[in-house]
């Protein structure tokens, strides 16, 4: 899949989903831009792969990485999410199907969703939904198998370090 992508045969990479919508790049796009500017001063060795659903995709998580990854190298690709899932090591992703995708392909992962304020409002005081948890793969599984973070969780100093626990976990296989 590396190979595919064009990308190094090896060193860590991470594959960054931010989402296919517009509303959910443009909500999801500038913390996740920010994870990866916390991870490299971290870890400077970790590579990025961000697969993008299509080009209004692509407009936004760019201006994204300039705003808040700037110097950080991200390797976009135009479509190609599930080689990318398939290629890195652990995955930033957008709740929705792309988990289940991730899932698939046997790759640790970090789930985020952030929603307008009215409708996070309206989920968690109004109790509208009753659910547990979000992600797909928590949902299916009924309880956590991967970290997921909602609205103002969905923060560079708490993705991150979640990231790189996923990384470096030692189950990997068994996960």
């Amino acid at each position: 899949a590396r190979a595919a992508l064009g990308l190094a045969a090896t060193g860590p990479l991470v594959a960054v989903l931010p989402g296919s919508r517009g509303g959910e790049v443009s909500r999801l796009g500038p913390p996740f831009a920010a994870t990866l500017a916390w991870i490299a001063a971290q870890r400077p060795e970790i590579a990025y792969v961000a697969p993008m659903a299509n080009a209004a995709a692509r407009t936004v998580f760019e201006q994204a990485l300039r705003d808040h990854a700037p110097g950080v190298p991200v390797t976009l690709v135009d479509g190609h999410a599930q080689d990318a899932m398939a290629a890195s090591d652990a995955v930033l992703v957008a709740s929705g199907t792309a988990t289940l995708e991730t899932a698939l392909v046997k790759r640790p992962m970090v789930v985020a969703y952030r929603v307008a304020p009215l409708t996070a409002w309206l989920v968690r005081d109004l109790k509208l939904v009753k659910t547990e948890f979000f992600s797909q793969p928590n949902l299916l599984a009924g309880r956590q198998l991967v970290p997921e973070y909602f609205q103002e969780q969905v923060r560079p100093d708490v993705l991150g370090p979640a990231l790189l626990e996923q990384l470096d976990r030692p189950d990997r296989a068994e996960l």
